[in-house]
């Protein structure tokens, strides 16, 4: 009886399974220990030093956490995956990371309640709130591939002719609250500088983060020959198609900002009355013309 042998090239199989650096866990032993020493180390202190310190917990640790999720987290070795952990992968680690560090710091925070250690952790927990916040909404908004509206609302050859782009000025109040913040925080304006900073950082930025997001991540405006389609929304999506015909008429709102950087808002007003809006448009009065000339 024959037996018959099947050769493959070398390189397909024959290449040596990856073994993960031993840096990886050094540094995770490193920011482990950095986080603990900078959490003991904030309390005998008070006031400026005793904040430098925690800051240097709420940076470390959920690196600490990030970076452990990032080592040890299962890889399925064999199957190609480019450089390593594509950037979906190490954004939904990142997220929950920093959900992970959160989530203990309020939990022992609340567990030693009346300790100086868990008055930090507590702290600690509260000021990475908005981090988390911001990073899943970030990873919620990235959880599709971006395709073409056309291919999936549109009338069957129906060509795009012009696909709107979103700008990125979309964020600038967003940097605005942040650049606030860390003002209020270094000027010497003591106890109301840290309370506005605060009420800033825990409520008005994940909040303008948030709408950033949605605009950016989850705008889309395609015109065809004869249709126009849009989609806006973050947690729901509200898609809408219509007939190049049956809009009445298009609005442009551009503030300053939006004149200075090209962007602005669109107002849609139907033939039956109906209206809407696409906000964060990429040169939103080229998209009017492109709208009124067949």
């Amino acid at each position: 009886m024959n037996e018959s042998t099947h050769n493959h090239p070398a390189s397909d199989y024959d290449e040596p399974p990856r073994r993960r650096s031993r840096f990886g866990g050094w540094l995770v032993l490193l920011l482990g220990l950095g986080a603990t020493v900078s959490l003991v180390g904030s309390f005998p202190f008070w006031g400026g030093r005793s904040f430098v310190f925690l800051l240097f917990f709420v940076l470390l640790f959920p690196a600490t956490v990030i970076a452990a999720l990032m080592r040890w987290w299962p890889q399925r070795d064999a199957q190609k995956v480019g450089d390593g952990i594509d950037w979906r992968r190490r954004l939904h680690l990142s997220a929950a990371g920093l959900a992970i560090a959160a989530t203990v710091s309020l939990l022992l925070g609340i567990a030693w309640f009346g300790t100086a250690a868990g008055t930090m952790l507590t702290v600690a927990g509260t000021m990475l709130l908005p981090p988390v916040v911001i990073l899943l909404l970030l990873t919620f908004s990235t959880r599709r591939e971006r395709g073409t509206l056309a291919e999936s609302m549109l009338d069957p050859g129906e060509e795009v002719v012009y696909q709107a782009q979103v700008h990125w000025g979309v964020f600038l109040p967003t940097i605005g609250v942040i650049t606030v913040i860390l003002l209020l925080t270094l000027a010497p304006l003591g106890t109301i500088g840290y309370g506005v900073a605060t009420v800033l950082y825990l409520i008005v930025l994940p909040g303008t983060a948030a709408h950033a997001l949605s605009i950016f991540f989850n705008t889309e405006l395609e015109v065809t020959q004869n249709q126009m389609a849009a989609a806006t929304g973050l947690i729901v999506r509200t898609f809408r198609v219509l007939d190049r015909d049956d809009i009445q008429a298009v609005g442009v709102y551009q503030g300053w900002l939006g004149k200075l950087f090209g962007y602005g808002r669109m107002s849609f007003i139907c033939r039956d009355g109906f209206g809407f809006k696409v906000p964060g448009i990429v040169d939103p009065e080229g998209v009017r013309k492109i709208l009124s000339t067949r």
